[in-house]
C-alpha cells in the first residue's frame, strides 16, 4: 500500500512534530508531503535517511494568512496514492470521505478551542474584536469540515483525544509518538537540570527561571529555539540558568545522559516526549500535573507532578536532588512502554484497520447500486 503523510510544515528545524512524521513515515514506509526540507535535513534528522520526501517548494505567508493559503494548497493538491494521513488543520483539506485517509492530529488548534480566551487576551485591546472574529470563524471552517469529511482521527494522548471529542464530537483512537530507546543511555549525574523546549508563550519558561532564582546553589540549562519576543528572558535570568538555543541531537543525548535531572512546564502540554526521553537515560522527570505529562511520568516513581508555582518546583527538585539515582529503574521501565517498535506495530495496525473499513464500505456500497 502506498501511504502519503501530509504536512504543512518546513523541515527545517529540529522539532519533536518533525521526529514523529518522520517516525511514522519509516513504519510505514510513506512518503511525506511537505512545504519544503532543509539542505541538511538528513543531519539534522539522520533517520530521515530512510524515508522519501515530496517537497511542494512553497512558502506560506504569517498568520492570519497562513491558515488560508495552507488550505488552499492542499485543497488543489494533485495526488495518486492509497492512503493518506493529514497531519494537520491544512493538509487536511486534501482529504474527502471518497479518498481513503486518517487524521493524526497532534492536537485541535488550541487558539480555536482550549485556549481560545487566553489568545484574545494576549491580543491588543483594540484588537481583540477583529481577531475574535478571525478565530470563530476558522474555528467554524474546522469544525465543518472535520465533521462532514473525516473519518478516522488519532489524538497523540487521552489529552488530545480529550480536546478531540470537544472540538468535533467524534472519537479518536491514542497513538503515543515514539522514542528510540536504545539511543538513550546514563551517563552519571553532573551539577545541571536540564529544560528542552522552543521558547515561547505555552512553555513558560519564566516559571522555570522563577523556580531556580530560589536554588541560588544550582544550575538549570535550557536547549531550544529562542523566538526573538521571549529574549528578555535569556538577558534577565540570573547566572545559574543557561540558554543553549538549538543543539543537534548528538550533543542532546549526552545533555540527557549527564544531567541531574529534568525539568519541563509547559501549559497543558498535548503530550510532551522531552520528559520520556530524560526517563529512558534515568533522570527524574519534574513536571506540571497538566496534560500528557500526567500520562507520562508516574508520580512519586518516574519523578513528581507539582502545581505550576516556582515554590512548589523549587521543593521538588531539592527532594530529587538529595539521590537523583533512586528513580532511574524505574524512569527506564516507564520509558520503555514508549518505544518505537511498539509504536511501529500501533501504527501499522491503525492505517490497516482504517483502510480496511473505507474498502469494507465502498465495497457494500457497490453490491448496494448493483442490486438496484
Amino acid at each position: 500500500m502506498r501511504i502519503a503523510i501530509l504536512s504543512c510544515m518546513d523541515f527545517k528545524i529540529p522539532g519533536g512534530a518533525e521526529r514523529f512524521f518522520i517516525d511514522m513515515a519509516r513504519a510505514l514506509d510513506a512518503t511525506i508531503v511537505c512545504l519544503s526540507v532543509s539542505d541538511d535535513l538528513r543531519t539534522m534528522y539522520p533517520d530521515a535517511e530512510q524515508v522519501s520526501f515530496f517537497p511542494l517548494h512553497k512558502t506560506l505567508p504569517d498568520e492570519p494568512l497562513r491558515q488560508i493559503a495552507g488550505m488552499r494548497l492542499f485543497k488543489k493538491l494533485s495526488l495518486d496514492y492509497d492512503f493518506y494521513i493529514a497531519t494537520d488543520d491544512m493538509s487536511l483539506r486534501f482529504l474527502s470521505e471518497k479518498i481513503p485517509h486518517a487524521y493524526m492530529m497532534l492536537t485541535p488548534r488550541r487558539a480555536l478551542y482550549d485556549m481560545y480566551y487566553p489568545t484574545l487576551a494576549s491580543k491588543p485591546v483594540g484588537k481583540r474584536q477583529l481577531f475574535m472574529i478571525i478565530l470563530c470563524f476558522f474555528r467554524f471552517l474546522d469544525r465543518r469540515f472535520v465533521k462532514k469529511h473525516v473519518r478516522c482521527i488519532a489524538g497523540i494522548s487521552h489529552t488530545v483525544r480529550t480536546r478531540i471529542w470537544k472540538a468535533y464530537q467524534k472519537p479518536a483512537t491514542v497513538i503515543y509518538p515514539p522514542i528510540h530507546l536504545e539511543k538513550y543511555q546514563n551517563l552519571g549525574y553532573d551539577d545541571y537540570w536540564l529544560s528542552v523546549s522552543r521558547i515561547d508563550k505555552w512553555k513558560r519558561i519564566d516559571l522555570q527561571i522563577a523556580a531556580f532564582r530560589l536554588l541560588p546553589d544550582k544550575k538549570l540549562v535550557i536547549a531550544g529555539k529562542i523566538y526573538p519576543e521571549f529574549e528578555h528572558l535569556v538577558h534577565g535570568a540570573p547566572q545559574n540558568v543557561t540558554f543553549l538555543g538549538p543543539v543537534p541531537d548528538e550533543e542532546l543525548l549526552t545533555l540527557y545522559g549527564r544531567c541531574r535531572g529534568f525539568l519541563t512546564t509547559a501549559i497543558d502540554e498535548d503530550y510532551g516526549l522531552t520528559p520520556l526521553e530524560a526517563m529512558a537515560c534515568e533522570k527524574a522527570v519534574v513536571a506540571v500535573c497538566e496534560g500528557g505529562y500526567q500520562e507520562t511520568v508516574a508520580h512519586g516513581y518516574t519523578g513528581f507532578l507539582v502545581a505550576p508555582h516556582a515554590a512548589d518546583i523549587a521543593k521538588a527538585i531539592r527532594n530529587v536532588d538529595t539521590d537523583p539515582s533512586r528513580f532511574g529503574h524505574e524512569a527506564r521501565k516507564r520509558a520503555e512502554l514508549f518505544d518505537y517498535k511498539i509504536f511501529k506495530e500501533q501504527i501499522k495496525m491503525y492505517v490497516h484497520t482504517c483502510f480496511e473499513e473505507y474498502t469494507s464500505e465502498k465495497d457494500q456500497g457497490s453490491m448496494g447500486s448493483t442490486t438496484e
